[in-house]
């Protein structure tokens, strides 16, 4: 007898097991709010590349390009009517997808009335940074003209 409400009680717990795991059928939402819930999550990982770029050089800048790595042409010159020291621009590349902004790098490149100029930074990725260009003297102990402002 025993073992027959040992029995009983086993295949009343596998039913209860298997009642709850069975799933309702699913309710379908609108159009709608399905495309709604898929743009939030598109824009969730957008990236933008926006930065801003201070002239820390004491000095006035002529020339300031920020343009995609690898292309032949450097585009606007940030500079062109001079950034005085102290003077910030800041330059917009756009929102793109975290998929597609893992594939692009910019480089950023300067030169100010005395000649000062840097090597190319290339590997500046799709963000939102700020970065301070530096006077020359400080790039003799340091390995970059460029220090990432907080």
């Amino acid at each position: 007898m025993t073992k027959f409400f040992k029995l009983s009680a086993a295949a009343l717990l596998a039913l209860g097991l298997a009642a709850c795991s069975a799933s309702a059928p699913a309710e379908e939402k609108p159009a709608e709010e399905t495309a709604a819930e898929e743009t939030k999550e598109e824009t969730a990982e957008d990236v933008q590349g926006l930065y801003t770029i201070t002239n820390k050089t004491g000095e006035k800048m002529t020339e300031l390009y920020l343009y995609e790595t690898g292309s032949a042409d450097k585009g606007e010159n940030y500079a062109e009517k001079g950034l005085e020291d102290g003077a910030s621009v800041t330059v917009d590349k756009g929102t793109f997808s975290a998929k597609d902004a893992e594939g692009i790098a910019y480089t950023v490149e300067f030169k100010t009335e005395s000649g000062y100029a840097s090597a190319a930074f290339d590997h500046l990725h799709v963000e939102t940074a700020s970065m301070n260009i530096l006077p020359e003297a400080d790039v003799e102990s340091a390995a970059t003209p460029w220090e990432w402002a907080h």
